[in-house]
């Protein structure tokens, strides 16, 4: 199981693959960076993500702070269905919903 994180453009990157412990980190540094390089809102396209558990969530959330922090509006695209019952049983709904484009 793998994970990767493309550069579209500037304020835009796709994720694909699995987003499983064992994964997230590998991708986590890649992304704190194109967040930051990124002007005022960058752009997370999930429509090729397979797999996920609770560590992809906490990837997310690791992002958003990492957006807050440099004052980028952060958005997600193709959220995964299978990611929403982690995000539901999580309580973060409210968190997350403002974010899906």
């Amino acid at each position: 199981m793998s994970v990767s994180l493309t550069r579209v453009d500037d304020n835009r990157a796709e994720l694909s693959g699995s987003l499983l412990a064992s994964t997230v980190v590998s991708v986590l540094p890649t992304g704190e960076k194109l967040i930051r390089a990124a002007a005022g809102e960058w752009t997370l396209n999930m429509a090729a993500v397979t797999d996920v558990s609770s560590a992809g969530v906490a990837l997310l959330l690791e992002w958003l702070r990492c957006a807050t922090a440099a004052d980028v509006s952060f958005h997600i695209e193709n959220l995964p269905e299978h990611m929403k019952p982690i995000i539901d049983i999580s309580d973060l709904d409210a968190l997350f919903e403002p974010l899906l484009a």
